[in-house]
């Protein structure tokens, strides 16, 4: 099960070609979870509504991409029993800083908040490794640019590339 749910780094689109990805060049059956406006549309800035975690019960691996959701309890619960089973998760980029409870503080589960006392650093540091710390750089006003070994030019791989790049920037880490 692929989880979507990030308004900043576009899991909505990225987890579905990575579960195709994974369904016809290795043969896995692949589910990508998004973020549902009331229409049922999919909309990445809608924190409080991943429609399908039911699926995780019988998941044999979870590749997430969430950042700041807050997710109903009856929601969770299918989450929390999956990671206590045991099963591998797999959190790229915002995972660290998955869950923020803002609304409703006293959920069982507000402890998984990126910024949580109780179980420090939440669901990324407990059990990822770390939460989110800062951005390193300006956020925002950064990027890279690809600069190619002339010695590459006629590769193979190299046709059709011309000049890369992106706005980026990258996470501070302070837990080892």
């Amino acid at each position: 099960v692929l989880i979507s749910g990030d308004e900043e780094y576009r899991s909505e689109e990225g987890l579905p070609m990575l579960g195709k990805i994974l369904a016809v060049r290795h043969g896995f059956n692949c589910t990508v979870l998004f973020p549902l406006d009331t229409n049922g549309v999919i909309d990445p800035n809608i924190q409080t509504n991943i429609p399908g975690f039911e699926e995780l019960a019988g998941a044999d691996m979870v590749i997430m991409q969430l950042r700041f959701r807050e997710l109903p309890d009856d929601k969770m619960k299918y989450f929390v029993d999956y990671l206590n089973a045991g099963k591998p998760i797999l959190g790229l980029r915002t995972a660290t800083h998955s869950f923020a409870y803002s609304r409703n503080k006293t959920s069982p589960y507000a402890k998984f908040d990126w910024q949580s006392k109780e179980w420090p650093g939440g669901f990324g540091q407990q059990v990822l490794g770390d939460t989110w710390i800062s951005h390193h750089g300006n956020h925002g006003s950064e990027s890279t640019l690809a600069i190619f070994n002339d010695a590459f030019k006629n590769h193979p791989l190299m046709r059709g590339v011309s000049d890369v790049w992106g706005p980026t920037d990258v996470y501070g880490v302070a837990h080892l």
